[in-house]
């Protein structure tokens, strides 16, 4: 009983030195943040605290209210335009990012089949901000700051007629360099 209590006092003794002699772990910290480039939002256009409503900004993946004091423009706004449709519409705050409606599919499976299969955004005209009668099971391409692309699929629309508040959630992809071709999941 005591040569095996010795032992493993001689082991874990040996254990403790190797690992004291072991090269320190480098801890790594990137100049740039890296930030997700896919996942789901909600927007909306409450007017809270001073802000006349949420907004995407890809390049971070953030809902971001606005104004904001970094002036920090959202890529992806909505709002309910002053008609009686009271459908909802994604517009550029400071006129830098634009829409493209790709595809409006009747169901969710085949919103996802189409939003889940496009690779690539097909080419680069056609953009215009607002876009309007927005949709769920839509798929938009956005052209975003610095002229890089995202796509969303509007899953939910909610909308209050009565105060002209709207909420849009979303699915989206984005390609941080600036490429059409979206990133593998």
């Amino acid at each position: 009983m005591f040569g095996r209590i010795h032992n493993m006092h001689l082991l874990v003794a040996a254990l403790y030195l190797f690992l004291s002699c072991a090269k320190p772990v480098e801890i790594i910290i990137p100049d740039d943040p890296v930030y997700p480039t896919a996942g789901t939002a909600t927007v909306d256009n409450k007017d809270v605290a001073n802000h006349t409503g949420s907004g995407f900004y890809f390049a971070t993946a953030q809902v971001i209210n606005h104004p904001n004091s970094n002036l920090v423009y959202p890529d992806v706004s909505v709002r309910t335009p002053s008609s009686i449709s009271y459908l909802p519409q994604y517009w550029s705050i400071d006129g830098n990012s634009a829409f493209k409606l790709l595809n409006s599919s009747l169901d969710s499976a085949s919103a996802y089949a189409f939003f889940d299969s496009l690779a690539a955004i097909p080419d680069t005209s056609g953009f215009v901000s607002p876009i309007s009668n927005l949709a769920v099971y839509q798929t938009i391409a956005v052209r975003a700051h610095q002229c890089k692309y995202a796509k969303m699929l509007i899953t939910k629309i909610a909308v209050d007629s009565i105060n002209s508040i709207v909420e849009t959630t979303f699915n989206w992809v984005y390609q941080p360099s600036g490429s059409l071709t979206f990133p593998a999941k």
